[in-house]
């Protein structure tokens, strides 16, 4: 009789440790599936925000373009109510998770990050490849690159050989 009770608590045990494997397998599964439930529905999210968040980037630069406007004008208050608005919009864009980041004057020419949209003669080759004037800012989500940051960049033409 204890033969027996013994046998039946192996096969219990046995049976638990199978039930418990397959447990946690199942949990396994179950966590993946959530972790890229996860993963698609922030992407589809995102890509959902990609209209807006492209409309919010152009309206910060329609008011840079007025800001210079007003500025020649000597429109001073304007001109700070301009800096507010674009200030607003660049905070509403790092809200969902968009920075901003600017090309430097005289920097290397980088094409991972910007977009040269003009060249400007250089009169010393050292400049060549460089930054001559940035003309609008870039944005970035995380690493990836949303706008290039625009610049004009210098072109070195050696004189010709007389």
């Amino acid at each position: 009789m204890i033969d027996d009770v013994e046998s039946v608590l192996a096969g219990i045990n046995s049976e638990l440790a199978g039930l418990h494997a397959q447990s946690k397998f199942l949990n396994e599964v179950i966590d993946r599936l959530h972790a890229e439930n996860e993963r698609l529905r922030n992407a589809e999210a995102q890509r959902g925000l990609q209209p807006a968040l492209r409309e919010l980037v152009k309206l910060a630069d329609d008011w840079r373009s007025r800001r210079a406007a007003l500025e020649a004008d000597g429109e001073a208050d304007l001109v700070r109510l301009c800096d507010e608005i674009v200030e607003d919009v660049t905070l509403v864009l790092e809200r969902q998770g968009v920075d901003e980041f600017h090309a430097e004057t005289g920097a290397e020419f980088d094409r991972h990050e910007q977009r040269s949209i003009g060249t400007c003669p250089a009169d010393a080759p050292d400049l060549d490849g460089r930054i001559a004037a940035v003309r609008r800012p870039g944005y970035r989500v995380e690493t990836k690159v949303v706008r290039f940051a625009e610049v004009v960049v210098f072109k070195f033409t050696p004189p010709p050989a007389s």
